[in-house]
């Protein structure tokens, strides 16, 4: 794990790897007021991605990509989904078009243009003339910082991820003025992708907490919760996830290391979700259904060993967040 300059690096591909089968893409996660429902923000995901393969369906949608030698200009998809406050805009975007990437900014050509361009440490994200969003840094802390981690496990398998865990948020969505959060990470896979649980959460006094489980047959790859709790970092390598609940479920989540335990619930008020189908080698079916769930946290304990202070959504303040449960798997 590094930290790195965001604008220099969060558009530079020029040494990256793309070997068949390579899956990149730039992901935000904006979470903002909703006048009518405070309880309940409104939420837009986007994100701009290729993958190295001939063609992938995503949706009912057949996406042409087969990347070349130009990686300005790269076949691929703009998608996103819109949480509106009360209604969820399923494939608000989700088009097959060319992803351009330059010095500061990665574009699509599509019918509806977003652009993504960075200036420092503060980015910009516009949808359209429909929504602009720009976010900036407002905690030096280091789990707040561009945080860049990349594994090559063996030969061309590996993966790389450059993320933001919380940026203040301004903007405008159909010319009416927002504020929130938002989140950023940028992703470069050369692996097959197994399913997985994943959730970021920014609560109103500052803290952040995300959790991430990727796993196989009931197998975990890897657990982990990060909790910052707005003065410092706590990090669990043990997590146990369980889900409850059909179409709108709630998540329990909770981890103990030498210092202290958490334990947490987050609820669901929202759903969207892709669903991806290829063939390997032109012959084995293969599917992945990518599962996002905004959410706010109904329930958590945090306790310190040590003192015996125990932490609770009542010290915390409102939350939100999204929450990710992906099954299948997708070579």
């Amino acid at each position: 794990m590094e930290y790195v300059d965001f604008e220099r690096k969060v558009f530079d591909i020029s040494g990256e790897r793309m070997p068949k089968g390579a899956w990149w893409w730039w992901f935000w996660l904006f979470f903002f007021d909703n006048p009518d429902d405070p309880s309940r923000p409104r939420q837009l995901m986007i994100l701009w991605s290729t993958k190295n393969v001939k063609d992938i369906v995503c949706n009912d949608v057949n996406l042409k990509l087969s990347p070349g030698c130009d990686r300005s200009r790269m076949p691929g998809a703009v998608a996103a989904w819109y949480y509106d406050g009360s209604e969820m805009h399923h494939n608000y975007l989700l088009e097959n078009c060319d992803i351009l990437v330059s010095k500061g900014s990665v574009s699509s050509d599509s019918e509806v243009p977003a652009v993504f361009s960075v200036d420092g440490m503060r980015s910009e994200v516009v949808v359209g003339d429909h929504m602009r969003f720009i976010s900036e840094a407002s905690n030096d802390h280091e789990f707040m910082k561009p945080i860049y981690v990349a594994d090559d496990v063996v030969g061309d398998i590996g993966y790389s991820i450059l993320k933001l865990n919380r940026l203040e948020l301004s903007g405008e969505v159909d010319g009416r003025a927002t504020r929130g959060t938002s989140y950023f990470q940028r992703v470069f896979v050369n692996s097959p992708v197994p399913p997985w649980y994943w959730a970021v959460v920014h609560f109103e006094n500052g803290a952040v907490l995300t959790y991430y489980n990727p796993h196989f047959h009931l197998t975990s790859i890897r657990e982990d919760i990060s909790y910052y709790d707005g003065e410092r970092l706590h990090r669990f390598k043990s997590a146990d996830i369980s889900r409850s609940g059909d179409d709108l479920p709630s998540f329990t989540v909770s981890g103990e290391n030498r210092d202290a335990t958490i334990r947490l619930t987050v609820d669901a008020y929202s759903h969207s979700s892709w669903t991806f189908k290829k063939k390997t080698l032109g012959l084995v079916p293969n599917k992945l259904v990518y599962n996002e769930y905004p959410i706010v946290v109904s329930d958590f304990t945090f306790k310190d060993k040590s003192s015996g202070e125990v932490t609770t959504l009542e010290d915390l303040g409102s939350s939100v967040g999204n929450a990710e449960h992906t099954t299948g798997f997708l070579l």
